[in-house]
């Protein structure tokens, strides 16, 4: 999946790409600031990253292209995991459901100092827009199911809620 596009979010211009190595620390304090923002909003949500473990890669989601960022005006402004085949975590959440061709989006990230644009539905209608470009008929994606403000942000982006598995929502956009 390799795009270079532009968002247009509020009537402000972001850039979105896809990360290289040379982006890692940037996504690295943005990860640290959203696992930060979720546990001051009383979420578990992240927390094993203010442990420092990582469990979905940054890095090798980096080399795998399968990371994509989001700026304005050179400032990172958010960024989001889309792989084109589930992962462990994936398998062990959408088990039998994993042989169904599918997009799953992880790490959905938007700085604080974008919050309240909206970035995070544009965010999504971009993976929506590459799962398509894929060939791919569904999107994915889990989130903890006690974070209600997150469960409602996907739902009003066209997910449906598909069960629960492990204390986490599954949630599945059929795109065609």
């Amino acid at each position: 999946m390799t795009k270079t596009n532009k968002l247009l979010v509020a009537g402000i211009n972001f850039s979105i790409r896809q990360a290289t190595p040379e982006d890692a620390s940037s996504l690295e304090k943005l990860m640290l600031e959203i696992a930060q923002w979720l546990k001051d909003k009383g979420s578990t949500q992240w927390n094993e990253l203010l442990q420092g473990k990582d469990v979905h890669h940054l890095m090798q989601k980096i080399t795998a292209n399968e990371v994509f960022l989001v700026s304005q005006n050179e400032q990172i402004a958010g960024a989001m995991i889309l792989q084109n085949t589930p992962s462990d975590w994936d398998k062990s959440l959408w088990q039998e459901k994993t042989h169904k061709k599918a997009c799953y989006l992880h790490r959905l990230m938007v700085s604080r100092l974008f919050s309240g644009y909206q970035l995070s539905l544009a965010m999504i209608k971009y993976a929506e827009s590459l799962t398509r470009s894929e060939q791919i008929p569904r999107l994915r994606l889990d989130t903890k199911s006690d974070v209600p403000f997150l469960n409602k942000l996907y739902q009003s982006a066209g997910f449906t809620l598909k069960g629960v598995q492990k204390g986490y929502s599954l949630y599945e956009k059929v795109l065609y």
